[in-house]
């Protein structure tokens, strides 16, 4: 019997009676028995099987349905799950080091004392010919998951939804979190040492006994009060003040030499940021020269600045999250660090430039009441000259060429 046999419509009960010689097989071929064949479960639906310390290391479970399955304590460690639907699924203890899950689906899932080490949460999208046969999600969604005392050292959960989620005295050291939604989160006694959660949404979280020494946090979301509860470096409060989403147009860097139309487009853009599009308005600024302009470290958030020259700019570790650069000029530019999820780059001139360790991929788009609208904006790169771009350290699937 081999896995290729049996059909993605089997009933529940069918695939619960056949599911132990596909483990068998799969058992024989991790020690490479005779008879052994890697077991692939891909696009199967197995809603609700019992599948309790199974031992599915390695194996291929590509968009596969588990949701309300019951995987409590089940290796599936270095797997391929990339698109699983495993909504409600019962994964407490399981083993998930180092294993595929882009793109996947465990909203109100239980992962709590489950070993996540390494394993890959980042959203993933494959579309098929029509909405049944495409994989993954945009943005993973880890909504109201249930965590707690989780082991996630180095895991990547960017731009993933946590919205809710509990991780109590979980393990994330060194984890990437950066553009995830941790609004509402229970972080409480959560080790994030090391961890990066720049550009997160913090709105609510419980950060008590939480330990964020050397944690990244710039432009994240999170209230004073709350980070007062949490063990942080001395800098942390500076890191978060580009949560008042303004520059003092009068003394930062470059903007005293700006033309005043311009610094009074970026200081409407900064209240129409503030207010959630009520006052103010966006910058749109169009074929202006802003070469060798000093921008590091700076809150452009959504600013439009097309066709401009920004040649030899700085604007390392800048936010630039659904910033419009469309065939802008930016030969020999340091764009190191910078958070680019959404950003636009169509057509832009970027020989030179150096992106290393900039942050990119989608980024969901969310409305005046500051709710997701179920839309996304990916680091668009299409059409533009990236010839010798320094792209060490970046996630080159998050980008559109």
């Amino acid at each position: 019997m081999t896995s290729g046999s049996l059909d993605q419509h089997l009933l529940q009960e069918d695939a619960q009676k056949f599911m132990g010689a596909f483990l068998a097989e799969h058992k024989k071929w991790l020690q490479r028995k005779p008879g052994g064949k890697q077991c692939d479960l891909s696009r199967m639906d197995l809603n609700g099987i019992n599948l309790q310390n199974a031992l599915l290391a390695r194996a291929i479970l590509v968009g596969t349905h588990l949701e309300n399955a019951k995987l409590e304590g089940a290796d599936l460690s270095e797997s391929d799950m990339f698109g699983a639907k495993l909504q409600g699924a019962n994964l407490r203890r399981a083993k998930l080091k180092r294993t595929i899950l882009r793109g996947v689906n465990l909203k109100n899932a239980d992962l709590s004392h489950a070993d996540l080490e390494d394993a890959d949460f980042r959203g993933g999208l494959v579309l098929g010919e029509s909405p049944e046969e495409s994989l993954g999600m945009e943005q993973s969604d880890l909504s109201e998951c249930l965590m707690d005392f989780a082991r996630g050292q180095r895991a990547k959960f960017s731009n993933v939804d946590l919205s809710g989620a509990s991780l109590r005295e979980a393990n994330l050291k060194g984890a990437e979190l950066f553009g995830s939604d941790l609004t509402n989160v229970d972080l409480t006694g959560a080790n994030l040492e090391d961890a990066d959660l720049s550009d997160t949404r913090l709105t609510n979280a419980k950060l008590e006994r939480t330990i964020l020494k050397g944690a990244r946090l710039a432009n994240s979301m999170v209230s004073e009060s709350a980070l007062a509860k949490a063990e942080v470096d001395p800098d942390a409060l500076d890191q978060i003040n580009n949560l008042k989403l303004s520059i003092d147009l009068e003394t930062t860097g470059d903007f005293k030499s700006l033309p005043p139309k311009l610094r009074t487009a970026l200081a409407q853009h900064f209240e129409w940021l503030q207010s959630n599009g009520v006052r103010g308005c966006r910058a749109i600024i169009k074929s202006m020269s802003l070469r060798k302009l000093k921008l590091r470290r700076q809150n452009l958030t959504g600013v439009a600045l097309y066709s401009c020259d920004l040649s030899d700019a700085d604007l390392s570790f800048a936010n630039l999250v659904l910033a419009d650069l469309e065939k802008c000029n930016l030969m020999n530019a340091n764009l190191a660090g910078a958070l680019m999820f959404g950003t636009s780059l169509k057509g832009a001139f970027m020989s030179g430039a150096d992106l290393s360790n900039a942050h990119v991929g989608a980024m969901p788009i969310f409305g005046a009441d500051g709710k997701r609208t179920g839309k996304v904006r990916k680091t668009d790169m299409s059409a533009a000259n990236l010839n010798n771009v320094k792209f060490e350290g970046v996630d080159m699937d998050g980008i559109v060429k």
